[in-house]
């Protein structure tokens, strides 16, 4: 995992937030989704994820921080995400430990600024810890589902753009 990949598609996006809302800016779901292949979390690529059930995903590789609410659903239909929130831990001692939270992207209709928000400030808290850290520290403690997460929220607002 490049380090400064993270960073810089953070700020990248934090840049065109906007732009990406009123559609004037296209969000690239191939280099998202291979910064988040890069950090080796998930068993496989995010692509395979997106259209696999909630029920295979959960009693195969989730670490059950998503809410999950019908086993029969693809993956790219689930409207929870988790954010990733900050990061604490004792570099010193080789110690890392990421913070979530739930966000909901539906609200009535589908909530783009709020997926962006999850994607940006995510990739964000996990490129200042990638520039501090060693890339094995990074796998071992990122939760699976908020990498998941980011994934739904990239197809999801690239889906946006081109639907609506």
């Amino acid at each position: 995992m490049a380090q400064d990949n993270v960073r810089q598609l953070a700020d990248w996006l934090e840049e065109n937030m906007t732009a990406i809302i009123d559609r004037k800016v296209s969000l690239n779901v191939s280099e998202i989704f291979a910064v988040l292949d890069g950090f080796g979390v998930l068993n496989n690529p995010v692509a395979k994820y997106l259209d696999i059930t909630e029920e295979t995903y959960y009693q195969s590789e989730s670490d059950h921080k998503l809410t999950l609410s019908d086993d029969r659903k693809l993956l790219m239909d689930v409207t929870d995400r988790i954010m990733v929130t900050h990061v604490d831990g004792i570099l010193a001692d080789n110690k890392v430990n990421f913070e979530y939270s739930h966000e909901a992207v539906y609200e009535d209709q589908y909530l783009v600024k709020r997926d962006l928000e999850v994607l940006t400030y995510g990739l964000a808290v996990i490129g200042a810890v990638a520039a501090t850290v060693k890339h094995n520290l990074i796998q071992a403690d990122l939760s699976k589902d908020a990498v998941l997460s980011l994934a739904l929220a990239a197809q999801n607002i690239a889906n946006w753009q081109v639907n609506q």
